[in-house]
């Protein structure tokens, strides 16, 4: 599929989704209106480099472990921008492999957030992937979506997390009570032709910022394991108070 350039991405939006007045799309809009109104900018179809764009699978709970496994079922709380997160993480048993709706992540995949937290963005190349000992299955919330060779799934990824993309995505949204976006928002979402043809330019600042947050996490791991030692020590202490009352 040939790369088409547009010159002004609005114009170019107003030929796919249907023309809202809603506050929610309003608010999100007018702040990435900015960006995306800049017709000096080449813009391109995000769709034109992707190839087997879908949703993760929808799993039973019959399917999930309540052991460990190395088979990991991510859900929408678990993907940052700054890599996974193991918080509330559901493991699946090998039964999963067995259904005919089973698939992977690979690397050079794209990952993002559809329902809840929408629009947030992980490339399966991050360094919180560990392939050589885990299978990962995207759950259905999550948009998955193959990056054409010769591309980059980490500037993509990258792309999709700017401040004023995600805004867009957010207006994008919809439904009445948990918003959400489809596939053909990510398949139709303008990003700057020069990201994909120059992305050796951009990259030392999405590796600059993937280098200082794994720094930080680290520094959060280390915070949080104080606050759990603290807990312990004040419950302790209390504890002991109350006892030694009622001796």
């Amino acid at each position: 599929m040939a790369i088409v350039v547009e010159k002004n991405s609005i114009d170019y939006l107003a030929g796919f989704s249907p023309i809202r007045c809603d506050t929610h799309f309003k608010h999100n809009i007018k702040l990435a209106d900015k960006f995306f109104s800049n017709d000096k900018i080449s813009w391109v179809s995000l769709g034109s480099v992707l190839e087997d764009v879908q949703n993760g699978m929808n799993v039973k709970t019959d399917f999930y472990s309540m052991e460990e496994t190395d088979i990991l079922y991510l859900s929408v709380s678990q993907i940052k921008e700054y890599g996974l997160i193991e918080k509330n993480q559901n493991f699946l048993t090998e039964e999963v492999k067995e259904l005919n709706s089973f698939f992977e992540l690979v690397n050079d995949m794209v990952l993002t957030t559809r329902s809840g937290t929408i629009g947030v963005a992980l490339s399966t190349n991050h360094p919180s992937f560990n392939f050589d000992e885990r299978t990962y299955v995207a759950s259905g919330f999550v948009i998955v979506s193959k990056i054409k060779e010769g591309f980059s799934a980490n500037v993509i990824a990258n792309y999709i997390n700017l401040f004023d993309v995600q805004k867009y995505l957010t207006a994008m949204a919809a439904g009445a009570c948990q918003k959400n976006i489809a596939q053909p928002t990510i398949k139709n979402l303008p990003i700057p032709e020069v990201l994909l043809k120059n992305k050796g330019d951009f990259e030392k600042y999405f590796n600059e910022y993937e280098t200082k947050s794994l720094g930080i996490l680290k520094q959060v791991d280390e915070l949080e394991s104080e606050l759990t030692e603290l807990k312990a020590d004040i419950s302790s202490s209390i504890k002991n108070k109350i006892l030694a009352l009622y001796k």
